[in-house]
């Protein structure tokens, strides 16, 4: 089954998110856009609240002018990134 992405849970950076670098065939990558697609203070998971730094690739604390996007044609449906994704922003 195909992963689909919620853009509203997704707070990705561009060097920072870990399903980008997790997927085996490089079906994910980062795109930027003109207007923030999420909100500050993205709930990603973590279990952090004293700093935006926690390691999941996030931009927890800013608003998000960028946003991940898999390639189908290359995408194995392997869930790498469905398990991987703290926001929990990837499913089926």
């Amino acid at each position: 089954m195909k992963p689909i992405i919620n853009d509203s849970k997704c707070g990705a950076s561009k060097n920072g998110c870990k399903v980008i670098k997790i997927c085996p065939v490089n079906a994910i990558s980062y795109i930027e856009v003109d207007e923030p697609i999420l909100d500050k203070n993205v709930n990603c998971g973590c279990n952090t609240d004293t700093s935006n730094d926690c390691g999941c690739g996030c931009d927890c604390e800013t608003e998000t002018h960028g946003k991940i996007i898999i390639d189908y044609d290359k995408c194995i449906e392997c869930g790498a990134c469905v398990n991987e994704c703290c926001a929990k922003a990837i499913d089926y």
